[in-house]
């Protein structure tokens, strides 16, 4: 028993020096920086609080996050398209087909489409444009901050959904977007040189200075 105590002693006081530790690290990140820096600052302290105890692991993390998502934006019955690109903070869908469901390729096309959207929390913006007429088109991701938050993906997706996004990372860090296959109800990172097909259609991902490409062909079934 006396070594028991002893230990839990010893166990307290290293608790108490790393948590003095911990604050005095706080205090001196935000004495020393200024105004200019704080977003810098915090991006440092969550760095080295939070990844450096959890690693990557960023489900193990959320877990203590409650879900307030009230309706799932990738656990719908039915889409209007196969292929999305989702953005993980907002959960926004962009539908990357070239055609609607009830278009066909041997229809004739002119011109092209525009859909467009923007990510307040990572200041991402994403341009998608196709045309039918030539049967392909392409997705630009913009990004700005690069901040993913573990809270507003718990206040849109269901835990299932955000597991299935995390599996698909495989360790790495979460991007601002994914791609999603609505048939298969399936996620896939976006990430350089990545390719696949969803549907009826073929993504090849290219990065460029810190920005992401998606380029987009019908392939077919």
């Amino acid at each position: 028993m006396a070594g028991i105590a002893i230990g839990n002693i010893r166990n307290n006081r290293q608790y108490e020096q790393d948590v003095e530790e911990t604050l005095n690290m706080i205090a001196t990140y935000f004495a020393t920086a200024t105004e200019d820096e704080y977003d810098e600052i915090a991006q440092t302290i969550r760095h080295d609080l939070v990844f450096s105890e959890y690693g990557r692991d960023m489900e193990n993390l959320i877990q203590y996050i409650p879900n307030t998502s009230e309706s799932c934006p990738t656990c719908q019955e039915s889409y209007p398209a196969q292929a999305f690109l989702v953005c993980v903070n907002t959960g926004e869908t962009y539908s990357l087909d070239v055609y609607h469901t009830d278009e066909s390729p041997d229809d004739e096309y002119g011109g092209m489409r525009l859909s467009f959207g923007y990510d307040e929390i990572s200041e991402a913006s994403i341009h998608v444009t196709s045309y039918p007429g030539e049967q392909d088109g392409y997705a630009e991701i913009f990004r700005g901050r690069r901040i993913v938050s573990a809270h507003k993906m718990k206040s849109v997706f269901c835990d299932d959904c955000i597991r299935e996004i995390l599996n698909t990372i495989d360790g790495q860090l979460l991007e601002e977007v994914v791609l999603f296959d609505a048939e298969q109800k399936a996620f896939y990172p976006v990430k350089d040189e990545e390719t696949l097909q969803i549907g009826s259609y073929g993504l090849a991902v290219s990065y460029d200075s810190g920005d992401f490409r998606i380029d987009i062909e019908y392939v077919s079934e």
